[in-house]
């Protein structure tokens, strides 16, 4: 530097003033003698980082000597560096998720992300106190020009919008509705509903699948999802997941008495019904071996209930004392805590032969009615374990391709139909959607003329 060249501020800072010389030591970018002779790395925060890091300026000690400097300064700047690029890519991320929530997600997100949980949660019950408002509003003062102007209009009136119930947020409800506590334990169905969520968005879009009310769905835009999926899957796929998706939103429509047409309901699959995934009827000679497998072990009852009525395993497992009457000599099913049902056909009254009467009297005996018949069985997801029981035992006299336990359903309703059954009292005894306009009045049939028609299969 000549004798008329005047230091920079930043290089005044870089003069040591132990050194006792006038030579001046080039520090690199970033880094300053501190009054106490210490050197430190000190590094301004972008604007935009400040509230994902809590600070403006970031430092890192460097040490009592050049030697020092030089020695640490490669780590402290790869330090602060990479806390720049993971604070800009949190923030990219939690721009994403702000932007994907809706009106009522996102002032519960930016409350409990200022004022913590327990604020959040107040909002959303509506116990807004006056201290409460006051921080809402002050919320709302701070983050404005910031946030869309609807946010901040909620946060300025302290009032959550109700919250929007979309096709996507029924799938979850039910999911948990079926499984219960024992969701880990219920793999399959959860893989199933993922999948129906992830098939909606790619046909009817995130928009109308994870925002807007299900209440907006039209008759279109279930036949869009159809021919979107049999696009991927084959059509038996297509009804196993239409049937999940029409039970999830007839289970939500029911249980808040909406007066809202399923869109879904009775949507036609082509092709359907032939796959060679399809499980066959038993036959007699069938039948008669495993009459003999089941015959002294615990499944015996389960096993002849579903044989003589045709229902299916869920039903089974979530029948109460209450649903049974020795009088009538019936079964009814009908929803409760253990199970849903898949369609509101599904809720009906089956006559039971006098030899299941007499053995069900015992499980009923010091019982209340709300209390299950076959407890061990009894939860959400029962009806894959009594499956897996009850095929193990099966597979011992029947160990044939295509034939389950569920083909007990299957041989039923072709005992019916051989019987000189018509279809609509099949699909009445079976719990079965007939698809006729006829079929939507009226109570259907009385359990006399249901008892007349399996009489003849159990004959």
């Amino acid at each position: 530097m000549s004798k008329t060249d005047k230091p920079t501020a930043q290089e005044k800072v870089m003069m040591s003033p132990n050194s006792g010389e006038s030579k001046m030591f080039k520090l690199p970018p970033y880094t300053e003698l501190k009054a106490n002779g210490i050197y430190r790395y000190r590094r301004r925060v972008p604007v935009g980082l400040v509230e994902a890091l809590g600070k403006e300026r970031l430092y890192r000690n460097l040490g009592k000597t050049k030697a020092d400097v030089l020695n640490n300064y490669s780590k402290a700047h790869s330090e602060v560096e990479a806390l720049f690029e993971q604070a800009e890519t949190n923030t990219i991320k939690e721009k994403e998720v702000f932007a994907q929530k809706d009106e009522r997600e996102r002032v519960l997100y930016l409350v409990e992300k200022h004022y913590g949980k327990e604020a959040s949660q107040l909002l959303a019950l509506g116990k807004v106190d006056e201290h409460l408002e006051y921080a809402l509003s002050g919320l709302a003062d701070e983050l404005s020009g910031s946030i869309p102007e609807t946010t901040e209009a909620i946060l300025y009136g302290s009032r959550l919008p109700d919250k929007t119930i979309t096709i996507s947020t029924i799938l979850d409800m039910y999911l948990e509705v079926i499984t219960g506590d024992d969701v880990a334990n219920d793999r399959k169905k959860a893989n199933q509903i993922n999948r129906i969520k992830i098939d909606l968005e790619e046909a009817l879009g995130s928009l109308k699948t994870n925002k807007l009310s299900f209440e907006g769905l039209t008759r279109q835009d279930a036949l869009d999802w159809r021919d979107s999926v049999l696009a991927r899957v084959s059509p038996n796929s297509v009804v196993r997941y239409k049937n999940s998706l029409t039970a999830s939103l007839n289970w939500y429509i029911q249980e808040n008495a909406l007066d809202t047409a399923n869109v879904f309901a009775n949507l036609q699959v082509r092709n359907s019904g032939h796959s060679k995934d399809s499980k066959h009827p038993f036959t007699r000679e069938e039948l008669s071996r495993l009459d003999g497998a089941f015959a002294s072990t615990p499944l015996d009852l389960m096993y002849q209930i579903l044989k003589d009525t045709g229902m299916r395993l869920k039903e089974l497992c979530g029948v109460c004392v209450g649903d049974i009457s020795l009088q009538n000599k019936t079964l009814s099913i009908t929803p409760n805590v253990i199970r849903a049902l898949k369609t509101h056909n599904s809720i009906r009254t089956i006559p039971l032969p006098e030899k299941l009467i007499e053995a069900l009297q015992p499980l009923r005996q010091g019982k209340d009615d709300n209390e299950p018949v076959f407890p061990k069985y009894a939860t959400p997801s029962g009806n894959n374990k009594l499956s897996d029981d009850m095929n193990r035992l099966r597979r011992t006299a029947v160990n044939v391709e295509k034939k389950t336990i569920h083909s007990l359903r299957h041989t039923m309703k072709d005992n019916l139909r051989n019987s000189g059954c018509d279809s609509q009292l099949i699909d009445a005894i079976l719990g079965h959607s007939s698809g006729t306009v006829g079929s939507k009045y009226g109570s259907g049939y009385n359990t006399d003329i249901m008892r007349d028609a399996l009489e003849k299969v159990w004959n």
